[in-house]
């Protein structure tokens, strides 16, 4: 790396985009730290990740601010947080054959049907519970209880962890099936793993998953029964659960609510009632950005982006109304 041009380049093939990143230098870059051996020095970085401020307490879902048809009913769909610009990825499902996401540079490109990309992932994906988190995909591999971390800047696999005890290909699914027991999520802490256990009685666990060693650094068990939602999400730290439709009888028109949360701050949960404007009926898939603070969903073959009212207080205060 004598030459500065050089290696300017270099560091940009290797460390652009990336939030930690490690070269191997040499003397002429560095004084040999270890003079009269044959060892070289290693060097590291790691961008300080953005912290997002928490907007408070979910209040209400208004209109969708997006709405579009796709082609298949089922899928899911998601900005990574954690990049900048207007990037948009898809991944439509359908039993036993998903192994695709697709790219948009934007939301209008989609529109206009200009794919940017398509990365072939390496194992077949069981539901819809994938996320877009710092430049790499996260799903659930197919018939395993393991979440598969792929880079989409090197398309490879960069990882791959067990989620222990979890249920998965259909043992504990949202309402609606389609194999999403394990259910990947983005906030303002980080990333999530929204799975059951039997030791839980099939009810919702929760663990926040370090996404570079995909290593569990909490666990929290709810008592809402996995089965009984349509899907969920976390914001805040919060996890919000969406009613089935399924559930709904007659008197109250099919709507859609949010009716219940879990504090992880708390360890405490709560019932709630927040109407979803629902017009389409099969959600397959409800995903939260803390960059933007919406909410992007898949249902009944449209996708749609949701604006979301908070409130007073933040989630992190001790108890007194967080709900």
């Amino acid at each position: 790396m004598s030459n500065p041009a050089g290696t300017f380049v270099a560091l940009l093939a290797e460390c652009n985009n990336r939030t930690q990143c490690v070269v191997i230098t040499g003397s002429d870059v560095f004084p040999d730290p270890c003079p009269g051996t044959y060892k070289y020095l290693e060097v590291q970085y790691e961008c300080v990740p953005y912290i997002f401020l928490c907007p408070g307490t979910l209040r209400g879902v208004l209109e969708p601010s997006f709405q579009f048809e796709a082609e298949q009913q089922a899928g899911a769909w998601c900005k990574d947080p954690l990049q900048a610009g207007d990037k948009v990825y898809f991944l439509p499902w359908t039993p036993y054959r998903t192994d695709t996401l697709l790219e948009y540079a934007s939301l209008e490109d989609y529109r206009s049907g200009r794919q940017a990309a398509s990365y072939k992932l390496p194992h077949r994906v069981d539901g819809t519970g994938f996320v877009v988190y710092d430049g790499a995909a996260f799903f659930n591999k197919e018939r395993t209880r393991n979440i598969v971390k792929f880079d989409l800047r090197t398309r490879i696999k960069s990882g791959e962890a067990i989620i222990p005890a979890a249920n998965y290909h259909d043992t504990s699914p949202y309402r609606w099936g389609g194999k999403t027991d394990i259910d990947l999520a983005a906030d303002e802490n980080g990333l999530w793993v929204i799975y059951a256990t039997e030791q839980n009685n099939g009810m919702i666990v929760l663990g926040l998953l370090n996404p570079y060693t995909l290593r569990f650094e909490a666990t929290w068990e709810t008592a809402y029964d996995k089965r009984s939602a349509s899907d969920a999400f976390m914001a805040c730290g919060v996890l919000y659960v969406v009613r089935s439709t399924y559930e709904d009888n007659e008197s109250q028109g099919g709507r859609s609510l949010i009716d219940y949360a879990f504090n992880t701050k708390l360890s405490q949960g709560e019932a709630l009632e927040i109407p979803i404007p629902n017009q389409h009926q099969y959600i397959t898939a409800v995903d939260y950005n803390p960059r933007d603070n919406q909410l992007y969903v898949w249902n009944n073959f449209y996708i749609l982006k949701y604006n979301l009212e908070f409130g007073p207080p933040d989630p992190a205060q001790g108890k007194g109304g967080w709900v």
